[in-house]
């Protein structure tokens, strides 16, 4: 079928979502429109029929990033990335699904996005009776165009992508704050490739409102579409898709298997008689298992105050050890706590969510939450009097503001 249908899913159920139907054949659109929230999608089961399903997904619900990863050994490197990337992801890798996309020399693009986004987008779908064959980070889809960038204009942000498996989406308020750092970690990269200048980034251009003073970036118009048709032609030759792993769509099984369900069914419940007597077994084995692991979990939530969540006690029990120890260097670890405790108090909104101390270098390393940019930054004013502090990038969400804070002994 020439006929596809492409949604654009907010990141919460009360978002808009966008659609369109585009016909391959005739090159044109056969209807397009935007929905108020998620609940409405289930109006699309009709107009989906049997026609391919793209979904694009906003890039602001994910991390993409890039990682240095040698090509030889590469599938074992691969498999070490979520550990790799431990650090620069707030959450637990646990609760991420990694999806590994195109290499650049010696850098692999990764996006992470939390099982719970993943798990509530398909749900939606379902509900809707909808069944995604790709699921695509919006500004990836964005066509480059034979340029280096490409960036178009939605609703009050900007869709940048950055290189074939690179991008991200940047409030327009930001704008003028964000894209002098992209620009300059850019042609950073172009120093490490030894090119001989630097040298303007030409952009592909997809929107008529987008107006960049700066002699880095070169904007090269291209024909104006909707937002949504744009992202549509695009998505076909996305480089990623979030649909893969744990969530990679099932192959619908032949009609012809379904005459053999009443009989794999009777076998199912004969099977489960004959396991009953042994389940009843294992079933007391593990009621006595979760109480054992109930009790260490009390035991080490008695232990350490600040911990209200155990995923994996064992290794949450190393790290704090480690944490504790600072690699032998115990005593100024503690000492930085105690003069960092004046801060904390007159900042009680900011919280620190982890918290590394390397001995050899004398540096304490800490993620910090807050509920806005003005506490975070009344935080570093207090801190900065008794330390050397390099604050990291801050990311915001609906509900707070993070960062990375590493502070050294002045």
């Amino acid at each position: 079928m020439s006929e596809r249908l492409f949604i654009r899913l907010g990141k919460t159920s009360e978002h808009s979502c966008s659609w369109l139907v585009w016909s391959e054949q005739e090159q044109e659109i056969i209807a397009s429109g935007e929905l108020p929230d998620a609940q409405s999608l289930a109006s699309l089961s009709e107009r989906a029929g049997n026609r391919p399903v793209d979904v694009l997904v906003p890039a602001a619900s994910m991390t993409l990033t890039q990682i240095a990863v040698p090509e030889s050994n590469q599938r074992q490197a691969l498999k070490a990335l979520p550990f790799m990337l431990e650090e620069s992801i707030a959450s637990d890798i646990d609760d991420m699904h990694f999806v590994v996309g195109t290499r650049q020399g010696e850098n692999v693009n990764v996006i992470a996005v939390e099982h719970e986004q993943m798990q509530q987008w398909l749900a939606w779908l379902t509900d809707a009776g909808l069944k995604p064959k790709c699921m695509v980070p919006d500004c990836l889809a964005l066509p480059l165009e034979e340029a280096r960038w490409a960036i178009m204009s939605f609703g009050d942000e900007f869709l940048l992508r950055t290189g074939n498996g690179a991008g991200l989406s940047l409030p327009k308020t930001w704008a003028d704050l964000a894209l002098p750092k992209l620009v300059a970690d850019s042609q950073l990269e172009q120093q490490d490739e030894q090119q001989d200048e630097q040298q303007a980034i030409d952009v592909a251009c997809y929107s008529d409102d987008i107006q960049i003073e700066t002699d880095d970036l070169i904007l090269t118009s291209k024909p104006l579409d909707l937002p949504m048709m744009v992202l549509a032609k695009g998505i076909l030759n996305a480089p990623v898709n979030l649909l893969s792993g744990l969530y990679k769509p099932k192959r619908e099984y032949s009609k012809h298997l379904m005459l053999w369900r009443n009989a794999a069914i009777v076998f199912a419940v004969v099977i489960v008689l004959a396991l009953v007597n042994k389940g009843l077994s294992i079933s007391q084995l593990n009621k006595q298992t979760a109480a054992l692991s109930a009790q260490s979990e009390s035991i080490f939530k008695s232990v350490t105050p600040g911990v209200n969540r155990i995923v994996n006690i064992r290794s949450q029990m190393d790290s704090h050890l480690r944490s504790l120890q600072g690699q032998g260097g115990g005593a100024a670890f503690f000492e930085m706590l105690d003069t960092l405790k004046t801060s904390f108090q007159q900042v009680p909104q900011l919280k620190p969510t982890s918290i590394r101390f390397d001995a050899n270098r004398n540096e304490l390393r800490m993620q910090v939450v807050a509920d806005n940019y003005e506490q975070l930054d009344k935080f570093k004013e207090l801190v900065a009097k008794d330390y050397q502090l390099d604050g990291g990038a801050m990311n915001s969400n609906e509900d707070n503001v993070t960062s990375t804070l590493t502070l050294r002994s002045k």
